[in-house]
């Protein structure tokens, strides 16, 4: 009976450290670190420096940041991608460990629940488990 104990023990253990996301937060002289499940939502909010337009980026840290996806207007669009692929199906193909985002105007950036801000700098962060 103890073995068996035992082995479900080693298996749910097993299942819960797939589940765990482990993220570094870093900017604006401060370190954060986040235990995430991998379908929770990451989102990056910044205003567009030549628009002047807000734009919004979402993913999850499946097993790297992935699942990117890009809200804004068709202007702002433009000016990132010349008008000349579809910016979300370029976006689904990235697989990143650690993203850098810096921006003059300000940004911010929400990660499991907890919001991170940064004006005239960046914030970085790194997919450190698994």
């Amino acid at each position: 009976m103890a073995r068996l104990l035992g082995s479900w023990a080693f298996w749910l253990l097993l299942l819960a450290l797939s589940l765990v996301r482990v993220v570094e937060v870093e900017g604006g002289g401060q370190r954060a670190y986040l235990v995430l499940l991998p379908f929770q939502e990451i989102r990056v909010e910044f205003l567009n420096s030549v628009t002047g337009r807000p734009v919004l980026l979402e993913f999850r840290p499946l097993f790297r940041f992935q699942g990117f996806r890009a809200y804004t207007d068709p202007e702002t669009e433009a000016y990132y991608t010349g008008g000349v692929y579809p910016w979300n199906q370029a976006l689904a193909k990235e697989r990143r460990r650690a993203l850098l985002y810096c921006s003059e105007l300000g940004l911010a950036v929400r990660v499991g629940g907890r919001w991170f801000r940064a004006e005239g700098g960046c914030l970085g962060l790194r997919l450190l488990y698994p």
